[in-house]
């Protein structure tokens, strides 16, 4: 992995269960275009228009419901958190290090803040946590009354923190009662930002310039693309792009990269895509030995892909082994990220 092995970095301070990433795996050559050790490559396969890419199992980390990855681009870092497992997770690819840290309850998304620490979107409120001591102070409580939780959550380009629920009944009842939210950096307070509600948020992203924003409900299979402020509710919902009735599964995390493309993970459709920003058209695919990717984020030029199996039978996570696990994809010249942007806010403890 001598990609991974460039820059050397020291890891901080902060304790947690400490493992070792994936190292010398056989390759799966039942599933090709993947790779488990190795280097990483980008494969290309014209076809339709659509390039093709090569992913990598890059940490062995048996996520139950991996999701909300987040690059430090300080640190050279990547952390996110294993829903279902109530983990925080963390992977410094130069160092191949990875650690996971027990957190208190559930969180659906999180942010790093302009001090450190973080905001956390768990079940119980969006809420100050301090990685290194588990203190963790209530900054609002989150739909009470609702059984929904935080779920995907981004910050927007001006460091406010956007974050869509997720109803925890939605598959039986299939009911519309999430909703879309902004808490703002500077008085903290918690305002709707969407003028209807839905079942499961996702694809939350933003155009580099801060004026655009993603969003889907999972189950509709359906992307849109907002007019975005910080100052004012979403407007001038356009379809930016619409899974066909053929595939499985539906839109779940997503990225925008330097060029304006939009990648995303299709939960329950065995790959990730990346759209054209113009009309939303795929180019790039990624095609997976596991049905469910969850979400991704870009960082140092790799784009990096979490997963879950928290769905899966014992029989099916014998046939997928790479679900649950972290995979990277190297991006092709010219491709990279937009840095995420912290909540502008000092975390407290």
């Amino acid at each position: 992995m001598a990609l991974f092995a460039a820059m050397g970095y020291a890891c901080g301070s902060m304790m947690g269960a400490s493992h070792s990433p994936s190292r010398g795996l056989k390759s799966l050559a039942s599933f090709m275009p993947y790779r488990v050790g190795g280097s990483l490559e980008v494969l290309r396969i014209r076809g339709g228009g659509i390039t093709q890419l090569q992913a990598e199992e890059v940490v062995r980390c048996d996520n139950l419901l991996g999701e909300a990855p987040m690059w430090h681009e300080e640190q050279k870092a990547l952390y996110w958190l294993d829903i279902n497992g109530k983990k925080m997770c963390r992977y410094h690819p130069n160092s191949q290090d990875y650690k996971s840290w027990d957190l208190p309850e559930v969180a659906g998304s999180f942010a790093f803040t302009k001090s450190g620490g973080f905001l956390m979107g768990f079940a119980s409120g969006l809420s100050w946590y301090n990685l290194e001591t588990s203190e963790r102070r209530l900054i609002c409580p989150y739909e009470e009354g609702l059984p929904t939780r935080p779920n995907d959550g981004k910050c927007d380009r001006e460091g406010n923190f956007v974050i869509g629920s997720y109803n925890n009944n939605h598959r039986q009842d299939k009911k519309n009662i999430a909703g879309l939210w902004r808490l703002n950096a500077q008085t903290l307070e918690l305002e709707e930002i969407l003028d209807y509600r839905f079942r499961c948020s996702n694809t939350i992203a933003f155009s580099a310039e801060g004026d655009k924003m993603y969003f889907c409900d999972t189950p509709t299979q359906e992307i849109f693309r907002f007019d975005y402020s910080p100052n004012d509710k979403l407007r001038n919902k356009v379809s930016f792009w619409k899974m066909s009735e053929d595939e499985k599964g539906g839109p779940d995390g997503a990225t925008v990269d330097n060029q304006g493309g939009l990648w995303e993970a299709q939960a329950g459709n065995w790959k990730v895509v990346r759209h054209r920003p113009e009309d939303g058209a795929v180019d790039y695919e990624i095609n997976l030995p596991f049905n469910n990717p969850t979400s991704c984020a870009i960082g140092d030029g790799v784009l990096y892909i979490t997963t879950a199996r928290h769905r899966l039978s014992e029989e099916e996570r014998k046939e997928q082994p790479g679900a649950g696990q972290l995979w990277a994809v190297k991006l092709p010249e010219g491709v990279s990220g937009v840095p995420e942007p912290c909540f502008l806010a000092d975390c407290p403890i």
